[in-house]
């Protein structure tokens, strides 16, 4: 059962997509046949929830719908104003207010359920009893758990995946990688395309167990590498650095420096203590190599100066692409990040999560060209394989 699951997720359409066709389909569906009525979708589920419990509070279809309460009241004043509702004083508290049906609504109350009942038939014709008693439960369940899930402030910072143990991605730190899900550009060489377009069945890993696992191993590691995606556009980046510094950790931080105003207060804070500034290409090529046309580059600039006048360690990160770079690019790259101490250059290395697997890397003398290049800005220039 768990295997059949499993494959299921994996060919799913894109709920997302599904849900919208569904909503979409459907309010085209009740405008159309509710017009005559002079009524809409919107109207609809609001007033059968009146006439199923006859003098409810405007604030109890706020709850059980899960509206906002101006929706509700915008709705509500529309229906009284169309005659099939009428709004009453609470006889207790003159504040509240009951709702009633009239006998306008009573009059189309069963032509109202029997264009109900006709679309729900469409969309489950193909289903038979059983298929549709588990399909009724399931969405649901998948209801209550949007209406919640809505209210709750996402402060906690999710990972996607977890490297236990890695000798290389903090340089001579014995260190394990944490890789948060969620991008603000595509470039297209990116290797972690299961990041960047993070699938509805794609599960963070608990909080619990990367806590756990931190814990558990602060005598046998000694730092974190933590990339993406893009870490800091995240708002609990904060206060999962503060938690891994209270541990003793040291942390390295990857970044596409286009979240200034958080890099600025994580450098303050001492929450890191060496960053990895990732720069995709000179200015005048930036929009194509970061696969966004309208990229602004004021707060990667600002992260630059930022890192070039503060004490932390740091490095400059660039990923050749054959397709984007050339001597050109490279010496107008090397003018714009002038004065910087290190540049690591990644020859690009294409793998299963890449997103264009068309790309191709530059040849190593092409590689050692730009190197040169770069040493005429830059005080000392890597190059490190993948």
């Amino acid at each position: 059962m768990k295997i059949a699951y499993n494959t299921y997720m994996e060919k799913q359409n894109d709920l997302l997509m599904d849900s919208s066709i569904l909503y979409r389909s459907t309010q085209k569906y009740y405008d159309k046949m509710l017009q005559d009525l002079n009524l809409s979708y919107a109207q609809l589920p609001i007033l059968i929830e009146i006439y199923e419990n006859e003098g409810i509070s405007l604030q109890k279809i706020v709850q059980v719908g899960g509206y906002d309460k101006g929706t509700v009241t915008k709705n509500v004043q529309k229906l009284n104003t169309l005659g099939y509702v009428s709004i009453l004083t609470n006889t207790k508290d003159k504040r509240a207010k009951e709702l009633y049906t009239t006998a306008l609504t009573k009059k189309h109350i069963s032509e109202i359920y029997g264009i109900r009942r006709d679309w729900w038939h469409h969309i489950t014709q193909d289903l038979n009893a059983q298929q549709i008693e588990v399909f009724s439960k399931f969405y649901q369940t998948l209801s209550n758990h949007a209406r919640s899930y809505a209210d709750l402030e996402q402060t906690n910072l999710q990972f996607y995946k977890l490297k236990k143990l890695s000798l290389s991605d903090y340089d001579s730190h014995l260190s394990c990688s944490l890789y948060t899900g969620g991008c603000n550009l595509k470039c297209p060489y990116c290797h972690s395309k299961d990041l960047v377009y993070l699938k509805e069945n794609r599960y963070p890993i608990v909080t619990e167990k990367i806590n756990e696992y931190l814990q558990g191993h602060k005598k046998d590691l000694d730092g974190i590498y933590i990339s993406g995606g893009e870490p800091l556009m995240h708002e609990g980046i904060l206060s999962f650095l503060q938690y891994a510094k209270s541990l003793g950790y040291k942390i390295k931080l990857h970044t596409n420096g286009m979240f200034y105003d958080r890099l600025k207060r994580i450098l303050n804070e001492k929450l890191v203590d060496f960053i990895s500034l990732d720069i995709k290409n000179a200015p005048n090529a930036y929009a194509k190599t970061c696969g966004v046309e309208d990229v602004n580059l004021k707060d990667i600039e600002k992260s630059l100066a930022l890192l070039k006048n503060s004490l932390f360690e740091y490095d400059i990160c660039v990923t050749l692409v054959h397709e984007f770079h050339n001597e050109k690019t490279m010496d107008e790259l090397g003018q714009w990040i002038c004065g910087v101490d290190h540049v690591v250059l990644q020859p690009f290395v294409d793998n299963e999560t890449t997103i264009d697997h068309s790309l191709h890397s530059p040849d190593f003398d092409q590689v050692l060209k730009y190197r040169q290049i770069l040493e005429q800005y830059v005080k000392h220039v890597e190059i490190r394989r993948n």
